[in-house]
């Protein structure tokens, strides 16, 4: 009896809801309100929104060979004044600049304006009844130490707004290969964009692919509890490892400047390669430019983008064809001076001329002699149509791309003009142009036992959260071109082009013992339509050891020829011996040492003291830029590995440094030093260690004084 009263009650009450809910729905299909609470559905349902945030990819970072960060990501602030009085409270402090003169005088020497300038911007947003104000350029991009420095003014109204930024702690380190990108907005979403070099060619690799939050809102605006409708997560970009070793690329890219500038050159490269992989383990273009400051003159990549008349380097591959045919004899003599093909004027050797005699043609490859390759082409020393081929094979003349690099293809002039001039001439590098890359994959051939090597720089892409490596480079040979016999006999003759008296590479020999090879040129440059009689294209192209090639050099300098030879004598004698170095330490054989790599930390916004006793205790060596209490920034950054005894630099927000001794230092951690202290560091000497300072350890300097320090 209770179970079926029970039963009927249950029954009306369901009944009573379902007659509620039907009623409810007739009521607000008439009048559009709620029946019980009167509340206008549509108003409510308008009242209800939905809130989308960007969640942002952090933008891959690019890394050198030895795990150095050459492009990274910085947070950057721009800043704001609150003028607009209606806006009194913030927390328990005022909320709006209250004192213009005061604010103006404190804050804008630190961004590099004018107090006046500052306060007027200010008053006349404020009589116009503005609610903020930006200051444009030196409002904007401002680093976290400058930032700080606004904040500990403890002046109110003072607001930032933070965003990404891209950073090249080594300034114009290998910046024709690494490029750039800059900050862009879109519908409100604020992005870094590659416009030049990797950070161009790889932006979609790097940027990866940012996320999104939808929530719904009440009808206050306020985002609901549990409220995301809608959710991706962001996919961080990957970061692109180069084979660049970042030692070799700083010293290559000093020694290439000082020297380039010394010979007043108007245009410069050098490449250095391991001859066996491909590997580009330094490349360097002059003049250069800081990404960071993007103050770019010429936005063409020497190495790729230029295509020259190389000169009396190309000679190689002529002596090489013969050889190869059997129908080279180099004890053969011939009357050096002139070669009259029947042209308005014969073709001459580089003394204007007057040649040497009767000479050898081995003498004559060591002399350079332009009078020897007309010989060689046609007085039955060589086959037309194979050395034709030869140059296909070895690259000449054709576009190529490496790692998303296009060359230039150059010219064969031979192909429009089938004059014998056009023939003749391309055999000593003239008139027919060729690229700086070209050059150093052609010459790999006499490093590999006639095969050419294909160049390349990027080593892997990983990605960044999982470390999986996605792409990587790997070493690819062409066709065999030469016999190992043709290729031992070059190899002679570019040694004598070193080592004999006459020859002409005489100053590229090295000072450490170790036999380099090579071959010098000399290319006229067509101004206004014409051969200039005052600027050259002066190369070197060579390897060592002379045994067993391990790397190969091309070095390039436009302009006049002021001692030109010397100057990249100088800096190919500077660098060699720590690009085999890097060889031999590349191939060493592994070894059961267990690795006590050390991963940093962001080190950022903490107090100093506790970061260097941290460092400390993993016996790294800590430098402290400045004498503050706090880190505002770091190098090597986050992530980055270090290993017992290597030095880890941190800036406090002091403008007062005390300068260390740098004794033993390596120029790579000088050059640091001054990079994040402000401190214009120059540098004398070779490769070596530091052996002096022009001040003396416990000076106080700031950002912008000079030092002079002297390696041994």
């Amino acid at each position: 009896m209770n179970q079926f009263k029970s039963a009927k009650i249950a029954y009306v009450v369901f009944a009573l809801v379902i007659f509620s809910l039907v009623a409810n729905i007739v009521y607000l299909g008439v009048t559009g309100k709620h029946l019980i609470s009167g509340a206008d559905i549509a108003t409510f349902a308008k009242s209800r929104g939905k809130a989308k945030t960007i969640d942002y990819a952090t933008r891959g970072e690019i890394y050198t060979s030895d795990n150095e960060v050459v492009a990274s990501n910085v947070k950057k602030y721009k800043l704001i004044a609150i003028v607009s009085s209606s806006r009194i409270n913030h927390g328990k402090d005022d909320a709006y600049v209250k004192d213009i003169t005061a604010t103006a005088n404190a804050i804008a020497p630190i961004i590099g304006m004018d107090p006046t300038v500052m306060a007027q911007k200010l008053q006349e947003k404020v009589d116009a009844g503005a609610y903020q104000v930006e200051f444009g350029t030196n409002g904007n991009d401002l680093s976290a130490g400058v930032k700080k420095q606004i904040e500990d003014t403890g002046l109110p109204g003072l607001e930032f707004i933070e965003s990404n930024s891209r950073n090249y702690p080594y300034g114009d380190f290998c910046s024709y290969i690494i490029g750039y990108a800059k900050g862009t907005e879109t519908d409100g979403v604020k992005g870094l964009v590659g416009e030049m070099g990797l950070e161009a060619i790889y932006d979609k690799t790097l940027s990866g692919e940012n996320g999104y939050k939808v929530y719904q809102k009440d009808s206050k605006g306020y985002v609901l509890p549990d409220g995301i409708l809608e959710q991706k997560d962001a996919v961080d970009g990957d970061d692109i490892y180069l084979t660049i070793d970042s030692s070799l690329q700083r010293d290559l890219d000093y020694q290439l400047a000082t020297e380039a500038a010394a010979a007043q050159a108007l245009k410069a490269s050098c490449v250095i390669m391991e001859a066996k992989t491909g590997k580009i383990l330094a490349l360097s273009s002059y003049p250069s430019f800081n990404p960071n400051e993007r103050n770019i003159e010429d936005y063409k990549n020497f190495f790729f983008d230029t295509a020259y008349e190389c000169g009396s380097v190309f000679k190689s591959f002529v002596y090489a064809s013969s050889i190869e045919s059997g129908l080279y004899n180099g004890a053969a003599t011939y009357e050096s001076g002139k070669y009259d093909y029947g042209g308005s004027r014969p073709i001459r050797d580089h003394n204007n001329g007057a040649g040497w005699g009767s000479i050898s043609y081995d003498e004559g490859f060591y002399r350079s002699s332009n009078v020897a390759i007309c010989n060689l082409l046609e007085r039955g020393y060589t086959n037309r149509d194979e050395l034709l081929d030869v140059y296909e094979k070895l690259g000449f003349f054709q576009s190529s791309n490496i790692d998303g690099f296009d060359s230039v293809a150059g010219t064969a002039l031979y192909k429009t003009d089938k004059s014998r001039a056009a023939y003749l001439t391309t055999g000593f590098g003239q008139g027919s142009t060729v690229t700086a890359l070209q050059l150093l994959r052609a010459y790999s051939v006499f490093a590999n036992d006639g095969k050419t090597v294909e160049p390349y720089l990027i080593e892997k892409i990983v990605n960044k959260e999982t470390n999986e490596v996605t792409y990587k480079g790997k070493t690819e040979y062409s066709e065999q071109i030469f016999s190992s016999q043709t290729v031992l006999h070059v190899r002679d003759l570019l040694k004598g082009v070193v080592t004999e008296s006459m020859g002409t590479a005489k100053k590229f020999n090295l000072d450490n013992g170790v036999q380099i090879i090579g071959k010098t040129g000399t290319g006229q440059v067509v101004v206004d339509g014409g051969y200039s009689s005052t600027i050259y294209t002066k190369s070197f192209s060579g390897m060592a050891p002379y045994e067993d090639p391990q790397i190969i050099v091309n070095i390039v300098f436009q302009g006049a020829d002021n001692d030109t030879t010397q100057h990249q004598a100088n800096v190919i004698k500077s660098v060699m011996p720590a690009a085999l170095s890097i060889v031999n330490k590349y191939n060493a054989p592994e070894t059961t040492t267990v690795s006590s790599d050390y991963k940093l930390d962001s080190y950022v916004n903490q107090s100093v003291s506790f970061v260097k006793s941290k460092l400390e205790s993993k016996a790294v060596n800590v430098q402290v830029i400045g004498n503050g209490n706090t880190v505002l920034e770091q190098y090597p950054e986050a992530g980055s590995k270090v290993a017992k005894n290597d030095r880890v630099f941190i800036k406090t927000e002091s403008n007062d440094i005390v300068l260390p001794n740098f004794t033993g230092w390596s120029r790579k951690d000088v050059l640091t030093f001054g990079s994040l202290s402000g401190v214009n560091i120059t540098i004398d000497g070779g490769n070596g260690l530091v052996g002096a300072q022009s001040a003396p350890e416990g000076t106080v300097v700031h950002n912008g004084d000079a030092l002079t320090i002297t390696l041994q």
